[in-house]
């Protein structure tokens, strides 16, 4: 007498994996927007408007207007350069040949004054150095013109950049969620329509499914948390820690907690729609 062959239940970690790829993918995104934000945050504030004064200008006279200017809103620091101090920067900056001509030459004192990142674009730093220049004991006013321009164009670029592909990530992972839960619930799709048969509710054949996902989810959020807790923090690349130094713990801990929330409300709206779907169906249209 020949026995029936038992079937195998259908294996979770598809479903699983499926999860925690959706949620690595749209954590790697939201790191990498905020990484990103901080770096140009960095770069826009460590862009310097050069205040140089006049050579009958006293250190007091200078100190006064340091004061004044580091009070406004817009300004984040300011920085006293002295001219000896000035020299060995210019001895840095340029060729060290340089220091044979600075022997014979007297920089001016100035002052560095840093813009916060909100403040830092072509419009608003033009005009402050007109309001600079006005006043009497003012030689020059210098900032880097062309660097503030490129790095505001490439922030918006960027930003718009980001946009596009997290809008392309949320559709992935929709898509993704939904075959995984319905691939899972297919194979059940025979006994779905008997409970329904037998008069079982549409909320208690839901229900098991539904908690076998929120199961799936919650094996899914530790392993996708820890790929990306991996390569931002344990990987020895550099481009990695210039991202991963501007992002505060509690914003990583923010971001993973929130893609976890997505994943378990996709993953709970995936197995409701693939079970309805089921339901709704024909018992022809199953085979």
């Amino acid at each position: 007498m020949s026995s029936t062959p038992k079937r195998r239940k259908p294996s979770a970690w598809p479903s699983i994996l499926s999860l925690a790829a959706v949620m690595f993918m749209l954590g790697l995104l939201s790191v990498t927007i905020i990484g990103f934000k901080g770096l140009s945050v960095h770069l826009m504030e460590s862009s310097s408007i050069d205040i140089y004064f006049k050579d009958s200008i006293s250190r007091d006279q200078v100190s006064a207007l340091q004061l004044n200017i580091g009070k406004q809103e817009w300004v984040k620091a300011t920085n006293y350069v002295s001219p000896e101090q000035g020299i060995k920067e210019m001895q840095q900056k340029y060729d060290p040949e340089f220091l044979s001509y600075a022997e014979t030459v007297s920089l001016p004192m100035s002052i560095e004054v840093f813009p916060k990142a909100n403040f830092a674009n072509i419009e608003f730093i033009d005009k402050k150095a007109k309001e600079i220049r006005q006043n009497p004991i003012v030689e020059s006013v210098v900032f880097q013109r062309n660097w503030v321009e490129s790095m505001t164009h490439n922030v918006k670029m960027l930003q718009y950049a980001f946009g596009g592909v997290t809008i392309i990530l949320l559709l992935i992972a929709i898509v993704l969620i939904q075959s995984a839960t319905r691939m899972s619930i297919f194979a059940n799709r025979f006994l779905i329509k008997s409970m329904q048969f037998i008069g079982a509710t549409n909320a208690f054949i839901i229900k098991p499914y539904i908690l076998n996902f929120l199961r799936y989810a919650a094996v899914a959020i530790p392993i996708s948390s820890g790929l990306l807790f991996v390569i931002f923090y344990l990987l020895p690349i550099e481009m990695l820690r210039s991202f991963t130094q501007h992002i505060r713990t509690e914003e990583f801990i923010i971001i993973c907690g929130s893609v976890s929330v997505f994943g378990v409300i996709l993953a709970v709206i995936g197995s409701w729609l693939s079970t309805i779907k089921y339901l709704n169906s024909k018992i022809e249209n199953l085979y």
